[in-house]
């Protein structure tokens, strides 16, 4: 792999588009599942923060992979590079298989906490199982993206996605058009789609790796100790996204007692402020690779000033696509509701997102980039303790104390991302992540 590819415009580009693509597939499920009732589309925004939270969990093994890849190939160590690559795709398939199982089983109390009941109970129940149920095979396709990226593949998993969503689409659309006279499959129909498509993709995905000759290199036996070290970087180092996913779950909960209304308004503030994180989101992955890289290499002042430029560049990016939303949400919005409610609500979560734009890019960057390092802890108990001591109870106070609608949850958000934020770019002007580093020096390849 060459590894001119891998700056910022290279890496960032595809990793923007492949979670482009993953957004927008999302949106349109969330504009078909609006032609069936707004009570589908409040089931499947409950259902979908379980599905989010897996997906982070999936993290343990992909983040930690990540940052001992990117280390040991910046300090020519390739050889151990590929055999950590390969434990992470055997870890996380494993992993993927057992939280499929779980869920299978305790689906029925998580749905319930979440006062669903009726026919939104039974939407969010077969939605979940299904997709969640087979969860494994986005567990893979997540493993080899990140294995690829950090090898300079960041276009193939772009394609594989785009191929994806594609397929998504299709199949969603037939199932609630029902061109032809096709059956009536409902909400089964769009999560079998979902996961037909994300089946095709992992047999791509896995096709895209031995064609570019991504180097994989599993020991025997297993390499135990390998996959320590990968989760002692990568199990702190998600920690703070599980936090924030737990909150975000909670947050949903509070919205759930105001109704069918409220929790569909809610479900697209969602989706359309995951447009405006896409950017922010895309330049700190590649941030991360690349302040690994120079971490392994021993330029800490290379990566030092590279996690501030881009902190900049994403502030500017998320703060262009926040305000073009303001303008055009009614226009968007009347794609999915003809409910005057439901759009104020929604637009009142796009003022507050403003001010948090202007936090969350010291998180999507900075943050990223100290765990980059190797230095993980910090953000975990930062995100533990914001989340917490004050996106939870905030929230709370707010929704079901003040009874202020579904916009306070995003002021709970907006004020943790603040809070951590700054405590990110505090620890990373102290330079003290420089002894967190995995390689304490260069070899030679």
């Amino acid at each position: 792999m060459d590894k001119k590819r891998l700056n910022l415009v290279g890496l960032a580009v595809p990793i923007f588009v492949e979670q482009f693509l993953n957004k927008l597939l999302t949106m349109v499920n969330v504009y078909l599942l609006s032609r069936l009732s707004q009570e589908a589309v409040g089931a499947i925004g409950v259902a979908n923060q379980f599905l989010n939270f897996i997906t982070m969990a999936f993290s343990f093994v992909t983040f930690g992979a990540a940052v001992v890849i990117a280390q040991n190939r910046g300090a020519g160590e390739e050889e151990r590079a590929a055999e950590a690559s390969t434990t992470a795709v055997v870890a996380n398939v494993v992993f993927g298989l057992a939280v499929g199982a779980l869920l299978l089983l305790l689906h029925g109390p998580l749905l319930r906490a979440m006062n669903l009941e009726g026919q939104m109970y039974a939407d969010a129940a077969v939605y979940l199982c299904i997709i969640g149920g087979c969860c494994f095979v986005q567990a893979l396709n997540l493993t080899l993206a990140t294995v690829m990226r950090n090898y300079g593949e960041a276009r193939a998993p772009m394609l594989v996605f785009l191929f994806m969503n594609a397929i998504n689409l299709v199949g969603n659309a037939a199932v609630v058009l029902r061109p032809f006279g096709l059956p009536d499959f409902g909400i089964a129909g769009i999560a079998l789609c979902t996961v037909l498509s994300q089946v095709l993709a992992c047999a791509l995905m896995i096709a895209c790796a031995v064609r570019a000759k991504v180097r994989l290199r599993l020991s025997r036996p297993f390499p135990f100790p390998l996959l320590r070290s990968i989760l002692r970087i990568g199990l702190p180092g998600t920690g703070d996204g599980l936090a924030c996913n737990f909150g975000n779950i909670f947050l949903t909960w509070c919205v759930s007692t105001m109704g069918a209304d409220a929790l569909a308004a809610h479900t697209y503030a969602v989706q359309l402020i995951a447009f405006v994180q896409v950017l922010g989101y895309s330049v700190g992955q590649a941030s991360q690779i690349l302040v690994g890289y120079r971490c392994g290499a021993r330029d800490f002042d290379g990566a030092y000033k590279l996690a501030f430029r881009n902190t900049w560049i994403a502030m500017g990016l998320n703060l262009a696509v926040i305000f073009a939303l303001l303008l055009l949400h009614r226009p968007i919005l009347a794609l999915f509701t003809d409910s005057g409610t439901i759009v104020q609500m929604v637009f009142l979560c796009l003022l507050v997102d403003v001010v948090q734009e202007f936090g969350r890019p010291f998180n999507l960057v900075i943050g990223v980039s100290l765990r980059g390092t190797g230095d993980v802890l910090w953000a975990l108990f930062a995100a533990v303790g914001s989340i917490g001591l004050i996106c939870i109870p905030l929230g709370y106070v707010l929704t079901q104390v003040f009874h202020l609608g579904v916009y306070a949850v995003f002021i709970a958000l907006m004020a943790d991302e603040w809070v951590r934020g700054q405590l990110m770019t505090y620890r990373w002007r102290t330079r003290k992540w420089q002894k967190y580093v995995l390689i304490r020096e260069r070899r030679a390849a």
